[in-house]
């Protein structure tokens, strides 16, 4: 039932839901911010940092998908954090969330000039921005099962490409491909596994934070999910697997064929085993993949970004106009406004390609804390809320198993995180330029609350039906 008055579809089906929640963010985090962790990080300093941020989004997860399927809403991270902590909370939050995607898109647009760089060097890196947001405005615009059917296919196509990479790196480690012979553990050395100390491996992580931003696509695509309580958890429990195989795994088998040195943003280890393994084009045939990597990650990013100023706009916390949804149930000026803003990547055409990338993944990992902080705080709440408004955790469709360590030590590692990234001069410009944002965020969520201009969520049908035990349509 879409309309014009703020009303979108759900039109996701389990398939999509699933997929998505597998490779939907999988993209420049992983393909080209890995390069960068390794590089600095170590060859096992860097599946580190990747397993700790892995562990902590597990958590997270689980936290999001207990109360996605209570209630499954666009731009789940406000309307959590508004509801069941405080709406000033909500309003930071969102919009945290809506700039810090502003840049996260723009990461991954540079990132897909870059690689189409690489294959025509003589064309500006700024001409493929363009044609790649071009792109993306266009399958944003369809409808929402057009947007699923692309994430499905694009998706696919890089776990079939990750699987390949850890069957040809597992082979070169034992030397049966590749013109290294056997490589065993050789390329882990006292110098090469934590080449900066392990204090690297820390100030990493926020580089690391950033490559699993839109991991929390799947909880605002519950709002458009056909059957959310039965879809979403499944989608939920496979994180735990895919984040040891395709982030922690393949860069483990990285650290441990290609020589940390040789890795960079500019050049990926994932076509650089690819070379290294002496199979003919596939490094190029792995960069296209990488592209198409890049294209399905900014594709998500728009659709949750979009989602979530739908959400800000239906609470009071953004223009009504952003709130406004087609036909098509397709919310039109949340995604040219998202787009438009994710033109940072522009700034390619002044300054170096890998250095914006670098910029742009360092404040966006920091201020990425703030919305995994305000995911943690709400989950902690969350159950408080639902048994002082009449609910029973017992009916819950979906829970977590240990409540509430693992999110009160979640808390304490985003809170710790953070201090160290604002001490390191190496990432300390992120935080100079984070926390004034978040500064600003609070000061203008707290003129708005005392005007009363904040709404909670619409939580009665839900709570309603949780009470009744009924299923949500």
């Amino acid at each position: 039932m879409a309309n014009n008055t703020n009303d979108l579809q759900r039109g996701l089906k389990q398939r999509h839901i699933t997929m998505i929640s597998i490779g939907g963010t999988i993209g420049t985090g992983l393909f080209l911010a890995s390069g960068n962790v390794v590089s600095k990080a170590g060859a096992l300093g860097g599946p580190i940092a990747y397993l700790v941020i892995g562990l902590l989004v597990f958590v997270l997860m689980k936290g999001l998908g207990e109360m996605s399927t209570f209630m499954p809403v666009p731009g789940a991270y406000t309307s959590y954090s508004g509801l069941f902590v405080h709406p000033v909370l909500g309003f930071m939050v969102g919009w945290n969330l809506s700039i810090n995607g502003f840049l996260g898109l723009g990461a991954e647009i540079v990132g897909g000039g870059m690689i189409l760089n690489q294959f025509f060097p003589s064309v500006p890196p700024t001409v493929f921005c363009i044609i790649i947001s071009l792109l993306i405005l266009a399958l944003n615009l369809i409808d929402v099962k057009s947007y699923g059917e692309a994430e499905y296919w694009f998706a696919g196509i890089k776990v079939v490409a990750i699987i390949i990479f850890l069957i040809v790196g597992v082979l070169m480690i034992f030397g049966l491909i590749g013109h290294q012979g056997f490589i065993g553990l050789s390329n882990w050395t006292d110098k090469s596994m934590f080449p900066n100390g392990f204090a690297a491996v820390i100030l990493m992580m926020t580089g690391v934070i950033w490559s699993y931003l839109g991991v929390e696509t799947v909880i605002t695509a519950s709002g458009e999910t056909e059957n959310p309580q039965k879809n979403v958890p499944k989608a939920i429990n496979t994180i735990f697997f895919r984040v040891l195989l395709f982030y922690v795994g393949t860069v483990t088998v990285m650290g441990l064929v290609v020589p940390y040195k040789e890795v960079s943003v500019l050049n990926n280890g994932y076509a650089g085993l690819f070379s290294l393994a002496g199979i003919p084009g596939a490094a190029a045939i792995m960069n296209i993949v990488i592209l198409t990597s890049l294209a399905s990650a900014a594709n998500s990013m728009i659709y949750a970004i979009s989602r979530t100023l739908v959400a800000l706009s239906k609470e009071g916390k953004a223009p009504k106009a952003l709130g406004k949804v087609n036909k098509r149930g397709i919310p039109m000026n949340a995604v040219i406004l998202t787009l438009f803003l994710g033109q940072v990547s522009l700034i390619t055409n002044f300054v170096s390609p890998d250095k914006v990338f670098v910029w742009l993944i360092s404040i966006a990992g920091f201020n990425t804390l703030l919305g995994w902080f305000g995911s943690f705080l709400s989950h902690y709440k969350f159950r408080k809320w639902l048994v002082a408004n009449g609910g029973s955790v017992d009916k819950l469709k979906f829970k977590m198993n240990i409540y509430p360590l693992p999110t009160i030590i979640c808390l304490i590692a985003l809170v710790a995180i953070a201090a160290y990234t604002a001490y390191s001069p190496d990432t300390r410009f992120s935080f100079y330029i984070g926390a004034p944002m978040l500064v600003l965020y609070a000061i203008i969520g707290t003129i708005l609350y005392k005007k009363g201009k904040l709404k909670d969520s619409d939580y009665k049908p839900f709570l309603e039906a949780h009470i009744k035990e009924t299923e949500i349509k």
